[in-house]
Protein backbone atom coordinates (compact mmCIF):
# COMPACT_ATOMS: atom_id res chain seq x y z
CA UNK A 1 0.00 0.00 0.00
CA UNK A 2 2.88 2.53 0.83
CA UNK A 3 4.52 1.47 -2.64
CA UNK A 4 1.53 3.02 -4.18
CA UNK A 5 1.29 6.16 -2.55
CA UNK A 6 5.28 6.37 -3.37
CA UNK A 7 4.89 5.96 -6.50
CA UNK A 8 2.21 7.97 -7.10
CA UNK A 9 4.41 10.88 -5.79
CA UNK A 10 7.00 10.01 -7.59
CA UNK A 11 4.61 10.78 -10.72
CA UNK A 12 3.62 13.75 -9.97
CA UNK A 13 5.54 16.92 -11.83
CA UNK A 14 7.92 18.98 -10.10
CA UNK A 15 6.56 22.08 -11.19
CA UNK A 16 3.26 21.22 -10.21
CA UNK A 17 4.56 20.32 -6.56
CA UNK A 18 6.30 24.02 -6.70
CA UNK A 19 3.85 25.68 -7.51
CA UNK A 20 1.14 23.86 -5.32
CA UNK A 21 3.77 24.73 -2.67
CA UNK A 22 3.34 28.80 -3.84
CA UNK A 23 0.12 28.63 -3.98
CA UNK A 24 0.07 27.41 -0.24
CA UNK A 25 2.53 30.16 1.07
CA UNK A 26 0.43 32.67 -0.27
CA UNK A 27 -3.31 31.80 0.96
CA UNK A 28 -1.10 31.21 4.73
CA UNK A 29 0.02 34.87 4.10
CA UNK A 30 -2.95 36.34 3.31
CA UNK A 31 -4.87 34.64 6.35
CA UNK A 32 -2.27 35.95 8.54
CA UNK A 33 -2.62 39.56 6.61
CA UNK A 34 -6.59 38.98 7.47
CA UNK A 35 -6.37 38.22 10.73
CA UNK A 36 -3.75 41.37 11.87
CA UNK A 37 -6.26 43.72 9.39
CA UNK A 38 -9.08 42.53 11.82
CA UNK A 39 -6.86 43.51 15.29
CA UNK A 40 -5.92 47.10 13.82
CA UNK A 41 -8.18 49.48 14.66
CA UNK A 42 -7.33 52.95 14.45
CA UNK A 43 -9.42 56.61 15.54
CA UNK A 44 -8.89 57.94 12.68
CA UNK A 45 -12.44 56.94 11.48
CA UNK A 46 -11.53 53.40 9.77
CA UNK A 47 -9.62 54.70 6.56
CA UNK A 48 -6.94 52.42 7.45
CA UNK A 49 -8.80 49.17 7.78
CA UNK A 50 -10.54 50.48 4.48
CA UNK A 51 -7.02 50.30 2.68
CA UNK A 52 -5.60 47.06 4.41
CA UNK A 53 -9.44 45.94 3.21
CA UNK A 54 -9.27 46.80 -0.28
CA UNK A 55 -5.55 45.42 -0.32
CA UNK A 56 -7.03 42.47 0.92
CA UNK A 57 -9.36 41.90 -1.86
CA UNK A 58 -6.62 42.81 -4.61
CA UNK A 59 -4.35 39.90 -3.27
CA UNK A 60 -8.19 38.01 -2.89
CA UNK A 61 -8.35 38.06 -7.32
CA UNK A 62 -4.51 37.77 -7.37
CA UNK A 63 -4.28 34.25 -5.68
CA UNK A 64 -8.04 32.90 -7.27
CA UNK A 65 -6.41 34.02 -10.67
CA UNK A 66 -2.85 32.02 -9.60
CA UNK A 67 -4.88 29.33 -8.59
CA UNK A 68 -7.23 29.12 -11.61
CA UNK A 69 -4.03 29.44 -13.89
CA UNK A 70 -2.46 26.33 -11.77
CA UNK A 71 -5.40 23.60 -11.51
CA UNK A 72 -8.10 25.51 -14.13
CA UNK A 73 -11.16 26.84 -13.86
CA UNK A 74 -13.28 25.14 -12.02
CA UNK A 75 -16.49 23.71 -13.91
CA UNK A 76 -19.81 21.51 -13.14
CA UNK A 77 -19.08 18.11 -14.64
CA UNK A 78 -22.58 17.30 -16.07
CA UNK A 79 -24.44 14.16 -14.49
CA UNK A 80 -25.79 11.64 -16.06
CA UNK A 81 -29.67 11.62 -16.84
CA UNK A 82 -31.14 9.33 -14.82
CA UNK A 83 -33.86 6.72 -16.30
CA UNK A 84 -36.44 5.12 -14.40
CA UNK A 85 -38.57 2.20 -15.99
CA UNK A 86 -41.95 1.88 -15.20
CA UNK A 87 -43.51 -1.53 -13.05
CA UNK A 88 -45.00 -2.32 -16.22
CA UNK A 89 -42.50 -2.91 -18.43
CA UNK A 90 -40.50 -4.57 -15.51
CA UNK A 91 -42.92 -7.34 -15.15
CA UNK A 92 -42.89 -7.41 -19.03
CA UNK A 93 -39.61 -8.12 -19.05
CA UNK A 94 -38.95 -10.68 -16.24
CA UNK A 95 -40.28 -13.64 -16.03
CA UNK A 96 -42.63 -16.15 -13.89
CA UNK A 97 -41.43 -17.89 -11.27
CA UNK A 98 -42.38 -20.85 -8.98
CA UNK A 99 -42.53 -20.85 -5.43
CA UNK A 100 -43.48 -23.60 -3.90
CA UNK A 101 -44.29 -27.04 -5.45
CA UNK A 102 -47.98 -26.34 -5.84
CA UNK A 103 -48.76 -26.12 -10.04
CA UNK A 104 -51.29 -23.27 -9.14
CA UNK A 105 -48.92 -21.07 -7.42
CA UNK A 106 -46.85 -18.62 -9.92
CA UNK A 107 -46.27 -15.45 -9.37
Amino acid sequence: MSDSKSSLKSRRPPTLDSDMAAAAQQLIQLSDEDTNSNCCRTSDGGQKIETKMIKNQSQDEITSAKIEEIFGKEGEIPRKKQRYRTIESIYKDTKRIKVSNDKNSWY
